[in-house]
């Protein structure tokens, strides 16, 4: 029975988690994703089933997928993302291949129709363990540009208590203050590698979507209730089973940059690790830019965090 090729549609989010998941399993990140998990990341990017996705079938069962994610931007950078994987029973038989080169076709053709004269890049993300994977990419010109890490820290061990503060506090995230905070963000992530200004309905989705814990999330607010930090929550009971525990994760965490090294960001974590702990967590788990520049992988390892799983990000340079 031969491969069919088409564009996903709105009836198969479910399929498109299950292969997600299976695939996950053998590249070394083990997730357990759902349907209505991937139906709302799709429609707040958005992700145009028709334009940005292909999907591979042999019969009725789903083997491979790709999409695309632009972020458009009109400050530093444009960015587009390449997501996609086949099936470990269907790899090797050239459904990668196809998949992958549509993928950046379609990815380069948005880049270039996003209408600025930015630095335009195209970008997927891999396991170091997906080895196929890897000799795909570097086959179709991508090359590796940045290595990052999950971490985790385990929370039956001893991890910082939070301390008394000099110039700022921890408070309870308010949720009537997310357009705040997504401002502050997007100036605390101004000079990080790979990040532009998050849209107000991507942070909406992140502060109020799947896996959020906005009650388990903090801000770090000045003498004059300014905020100068932040550090998001997520937590996926579905990958409880899989990973063997319960795991909280910290999805974002940004201190703006006059604030840093007075000690914000690590009493952010102290506070929120001590909140998961409370709650029951057996991990607190964040990934993180491998050549951050403001030293977060130190300070992560300072707090309790150890090594977990690696990805790396390779790219294309659409436009310089």
């Amino acid at each position: 029975m031969p491969v069919t090729y088409r564009p996903l549609r709105d009836t198969t989010y479910d399929a498109l988690a299950d292969l997600l998941n299976v695939a996950s399993v053998g590249d070394g990140r083990a997730q357990h994703q759902v349907g209505e998990e991937i139906r709302e990341e799709f429609e707040s990017h958005p992700v145009h089933l028709a334009d940005h996705t292909l999907s591979a079938w042999h019969g009725d069962q789903l083997v491979g997928a790709v999409y695309t994610y632009l972020l458009p931007s009109d400050v530093r950078e444009v960015r587009c993302y390449v997501f996609g994987t086949v099936h470990p029973d269907q790899r090797g038989k050239g459904i990668g291949r196809r998949l992958m080169e549509w993928g950046l076709e379609r990815g380069t053709a948005l880049l270039q129709a996003s209408g600025n004269d930015l630095p335009k890049y195209l970008r997927v993300d891999t396991s170091p363990m997906n080895t196929s994977a890897i000799r795909l990419l570097e086959r179709f010109g991508l090359e590796p540009v940045r290595y990052f890490s999950d971490l985790r820290a385990d929370l039956h061990e001893p991890t910082p208590a939070p301390r008394p503060s000099v110039g700022f506090r921890i408070v309870p995230w308010d949720l009537a203050r997310n357009e705040e905070a997504r401002l502050a963000k997007n100036a605390a992530f101004m000079d990080h590698w790979g990040s532009t200004p998050t849209a107000p309905e991507w942070w909406t989705t992140q502060i109020s979507g799947f896996g959020s814990r906005p009650d388990w999330s903090y801000f770090a607010v000045n003498d004059d209730d300014q905020i100068v930090g932040h550090l998001i929550t997520h937590r996926f009971e579905n990958d409880d089973e899989l990973l063997g525990a319960k795991y909280a994760w910290i999805d974002n965490i940004g201190t703006l940059a006059e604030w840093r090294g007075r000690g914000v960001a690590s009493q952010l974590i102290a506070t929120a690790l001590t909140k998961y702990r409370a709650e029951g967590m057996r991990f607190a788990a964040l990934d993180v830019d491998s050549a951050n520049p403001t030293g977060a992988f130190r300070l992560y390892e300072s707090l309790g965090f150890r090594l977990w799983r690696e990805f790396v990000h390779y790219q294309r340079v659409i436009s310089a």
